[in-house]
């Protein structure tokens, strides 16, 4: 009998020990709970870029033609093809100039019958340049000649002769001198007509590729050559009504050929026309309005017609705190994230800027490398302690051998009570 009392009173006596601490347990107001946190993250810098996608095609970024000048006569030949590329510089169109080259050719003429009349002038006057060396030779005393008959009167006769062929070498001079200034003006008529010849052969301002030829142009400002430019491409689409409000001039474009989807090339928003394509009509859902992009660098691979796949770049942050729409909550117009810091969260307020695709700038409230939990639940709160559950199978037997008995006692009674 005193057995089976004894029995009762442990069977109470424990059946109250566990209610009480049952109730101790749940009482938030009497003891402090902690949090199993399966997951966290560590906050990153990133990029984000807001993109409009849509589609344009290649077009020439500029085109011209050559026009027929009838100022400049009949047309030789023109010396291109459909087809080439060529560079600028390049002769495209020769006109005839038969004209000029008949007056050069006469002009040349001229020069040469100056030269000859030069030539012998310049020949005379050696000559005489020789004589008058030879009379004043002879009109020089003889000092060892003593007699004195008529040498008066030879010397007189010598003088008149040098005073003449110094004369006439005079001429001579003026005479070259004169054919030497018509030949010079002779040359720069020459010269002056070459520079007018050069006129007449048209080249290329540009590089690109040659589209139409017309070697036979019936009427003034006809063109003969047109030429389309091949560096750098512009990109022509349209916009919808909603797009083209977001889209500026000068933003950014990635781009890429539907046959070449891994090329990507960037350039910029050249022009954006506010004037719709076709005539608006109320029975249309929306109008369209025609824009270009300007590639920056070109590349061969590219040709005019190609269909091209085009992101316009709205807006963009680079290496901003980055974090993901998971990790965020919202309360009272208020944004959250629990920040793990010491063993407990702590409920931080954080400012947002830009937000691509459920990822989010942080604009204020993170630094790059803090923890932050993952998925938040409803029950975490503020200064809450936290721990982190560890997977028995990940744990090794001479780990847990390094641990004293009491140290495992401690581990085993935590864990219940958490």
């Amino acid at each position: 009998m005193k057995k089976q009392t004894l029995i009762g009173i442990i069977i109470t006596i424990s059946l109250a020990f566990i209610i009480i601490n049952i109730s101790i347990i749940l009482s938030t107001d009497h003891i402090e709970r902690s949090k199993a946190l399966n997951s966290y993250s560590n906050t990153e810098n990133g990029d984000l870029k807001k993109l409009l996608s849509t589609k344009g095609v290649v077009i020439p970024s500029s085109n011209y033609s050559i026009q027929y000048d009838k100022s400049l006569g009949t047309i030789n030949e023109v010396k291109v093809s459909e087809g080439d590329v060529i560079l600028a510089g390049d002769v495209l169109i020769e006109y005839q100039t038969g004209h000029i080259d008949a007056e050069i050719e006469g002009l040349e003429q001229q020069i040469s019958r100056l030269t000859a009349r030069m030539s012998s002038a310049e020949s005379d006057l050696s000559s005489l340049e020789q004589q008058l060396s030879e009379a004043q030779s002879d009109s020089s005393p003889d000092l060892f000649d003593t007699e004195n008959n008529n040498d008066n009167n030879d010397n007189s006769d010598n003088e008149n002769s040098e005073e003449v062929i110094s004369n006439q070498i005079g001429d001579k001079q003026d005479q070259i001198e004169d054919l030497n200034l018509q030949v010079d003006g002779v040359n720069q008529k020459i010269t002056q007509l070459h520079g007018e010849k050069a006129k007449y052969t048209i080249t290329s301002k540009m590089d690109g590729t040659v589209t139409e030829i017309n070697p036979y142009p019936q009427s003034e400002n006809e063109a003969v050559v047109s030429i389309n430019s091949n560096q750098p491409f512009l990109i022509e689409g349209k916009l919808s009504e909603k797009q083209a409000a977001k889209v500026k001039e000068g933003q950014k474009v990635i781009a890429s050929a539907n046959v070449l989807p891994d090329l990507k090339k960037e350039g910029t928003v050249k022009e954006l026309k506010m004037d719709p394509i076709g005539e608006p009509s109320v029975e249309e859902k929306e109008s369209f309005y025609p824009f270009r992009a300007e590639m920056i660098e070109a590349d061969e691979t590219w040709h005019h017609g190609y269909h091209i796949s085009l992101d316009i770049v709205l807006d963009e942050r680079n290496g901003v705190v980055v974090i993901p729409d998971s990790v965020i909550q919202k309360k009272a117009g208020k944004t959250y994230v629990y920040v793990i810091k010491n063993g407990r969260l702590e409920k931080r307020e954080i400012n947002l800027g830009l937000e691509v695709n459920n990822r989010n700038e942080v604009l204020q409230g993170l630094a790059k490398g803090e923890r932050i939990v993952s998925h938040p639940s409803k029950d975490i709160k503020d200064k809450m302690e936290i721990f982190m559950p560890i997977n028995h199978r990940n744990v090794e037997k001479k780990t847990l051998k390094t641990f004293s008995s009491e140290q495992r006692v401690r581990l085993i009674l935590r864990g219940f009570v958490h």
